[in-house]
């Protein structure tokens, strides 16, 4: 079998690994399973910034040609710019027999390019967000021309899901794991070092709020302002790594509650760096966005699965997720801030069996085999 997936790498030049590793999580799950892959993303030259002293190309073709090359992909890659690419005739011959393409985030708009042979599937990665821009605001998010509408809101289908309906039949997922390639790339990095604190990862400001039908759908900040107290309530050390900086309003009260601030640009900066931070955590304080949480959509983190897959427990937040996948040791859902502490203090107790229980999780519930099983059943 043979896939095409429209990766969304380019665009993030700088301090992106863990979009990096989302993205890859996809990639290398499908090639767990024996398939050939080839990643494409079409980008116009309008959107390249002028190449750095020293450098022939831009910092975007230069990112995509490294990463690509990271990760085993030189000879199977196609950056479009402008409807063109030195490598499109071999894309295009590939395509020709090609079974399937994954649009992540729909943000490949050159379906043109890909012939008519593949099942063409749109990812929606944004639950209940993807749905709101096309209602609340008339966005165009590129729905035309797939022929499957895949979603990580795992619980798409729940009655209790509060989103606008927009005409799509959502197949909803979990997030793939392809457990076995991330741990090979952490023994290959140095493996992790002492597990100092429960960690998270977040851009402090993100996208403006939505509103539908009275209801507020935010991003994370306030998810976690809410858990400003949480080392306090709980009695263990916590760590965010943000952009989060001294000065701005929110600073002090992080501060303040006994939570350690670290700059993403640093955990991000490449996929070592980023799995090392990772795997040197007590486990994730997985905090979603508002929005996801009103829409009870069911949305898991695609971090959240590599922290399980490096056998570290993961407290999430209840986006309505416990419907699809129940609570067990290695993952355990919470609602606000005293919820959280308790989770965290029934993992606290016996750290090392929520560990085995966060590699058992990963690798059964969330493995390429069972989670891309609804696209399989589905392939024309």
């Amino acid at each position: 079998m043979k896939a095409v997936i429209g990766a969304v790498l380019a665009r993030c030049p700088r301090a992106s690994a863990g979009h990096t590793c989302a993205v890859m999580n996809w990639v290398k799950g499908f090639e767990s399973l024996g398939w050939e892959v080839w990643i494409t993303e079409h980008l116009t030259s309008d959107e390249l910034e002028g190449p750095e002293p020293g450098h022939a190309r831009s910092p975007q073709e230069e990112f995509w040609h490294e990463t690509a090359a990271e990760f085993g992909l030189a000879a199977r890659q196609c950056l479009i710019i402008d409807g063109k690419s030195p490598d499109l005739d071999a894309f295009r011959d590939f395509c020709a027999g090609a079974d399937l393409f994954l649009n992540y985030s729909g943000q490949f708009k050159r379906l043109d390019l890909l012939g008519d042979r593949m099942t063409k599937c749109y990812l929606d990665v944004d639950p209940g967000f993807t749905q709101l821009w096309v209602e609340t605001c008339g966005t165009d998010m590129n729905f035309a021309g797939h022929d499957l509408f895949l979603t990580v809101g795992s619980n798409f289908h729940s009655p209790r899901l509060c989103l606008p309906r927009t005409g799509q039949d959502w197949i909803p997922l979990v997030p793939p794991v392809p457990g076995d390639y991330w741990r090979e790339r952490l023994a290959a990095a140095g493996g992790a070092s002492d597990r100092v604190a429960w960690t998270t990862v977040s851009h402090w400001y993100g996208y403006n709020d939505l509103v539908w039908e009275g209801k507020t759908y935010g991003g994370k900040r306030d998810s976690l302002h809410a858990l400003a107290d949480l080392p306090r309530l709980s009695g263990a050390p916590f760590c965010i790594a943000s952009d989060l900086q001294p000065g701005w309003e929110d600073y002090d009260p992080f501060i303040n509650g006994g939570w350690k601030l670290v700059s993403s640009a640093d955990v991000c900066r490449d996929v070592p760096a980023y799995l090392r931070f990772i795997a040197g955590s007590r486990g994730e304080i997985g905090v979603a966005k508002g929005g996801y949480v009103v829409s009870r959509g069911g949305w898991i983190s695609d971090r959240s699965v590599i922290y399980l897959a490096l056998g570290r427990p993961v407290v999430l937040q209840d986006t309505g997720w416990p419907e699809v996948v129940p609570s067990r040791p290695g993952l355990l859902p919470f609602e606000d801030v005293n919820g959280a502490a308790m989770r965290i203090a029934e993992a606290e107790e016996n750290l090392d069996a929520q560990s085995a229980g966060a590699r058992e999780l990963a690798d059964t519930a969330f493995t390429p085999a069972s989670s891309l099983a609804p696209i399989f059943e589905r392939l024309r």
